[in-house]
């Protein structure tokens, strides 16, 4: 697995970033650069409502502009993502906290099972391998769920 860049960002950014359409689109321009047409199509979305999203990211610093490119006298500009992994440093953890993270995506049932059972399988690997461990350990808590977002803009 490749390392994913890591940007430390605030409170303001962090609401900006956490909607799953945002987080696809971080996701696609941190793969390559995209022009806000190419993004849209992608995903599947209607151009404008990609613009939008993409300045809002780009408007706090979480999209950068890669390249500009001239085509018959229209102008493209090509947005990348700064990172994919993101950091809030705003954000206490409770005292006991040590660890986790929490991503917004778009999955089908199929992913949405497979997911699952990944990591159902991550936690008998490490539950197993703790046993066979000499070292000293401490007892944790993990906790992995799935909640569907509610999209503040339907109500639901």
């Amino acid at each position: 697995m490749d390392k994913r860049e890591t940007m430390e960002i605030n409170l303001k950014q962090q609401k900006v970033i956490s909607d799953p359409l945002r987080s696809r689109i971080i996701a696609l321009l941190y793969e390559e650069p995209m022009t806000p047409k190419q993004t849209a199509d992608k995903v599947g979305k209607n151009p404008g409502t990609i613009y939008y999203h993409i300045q809002q990211l780009y408007k706090h610093d979480i999209l950068e502009i890669d390249h500009v490119k001239t085509e018959k006298g229209i102008v493209e500009k090509y947005y990348r993502a700064k990172a994919m992994v993101y950091k809030n440093t705003e954000k206490e953890a409770p005292a006991n906290h040590v660890g986790g993270s929490q991503s917004h995506m778009y999955l089908s049932d199929k992913l949405l099972k497979e997911l699952n059972e990944e990591v159902q399988e991550l936690f008998f690997k490490y539950a197993h391998l703790s046993y066979k461990e000499t070292a000293e350990q401490k007892a944790y808590e993990v906790d992995f769920r799935i909640k569907e977002y509610e999209d503040e803009e339907r109500g639901e």
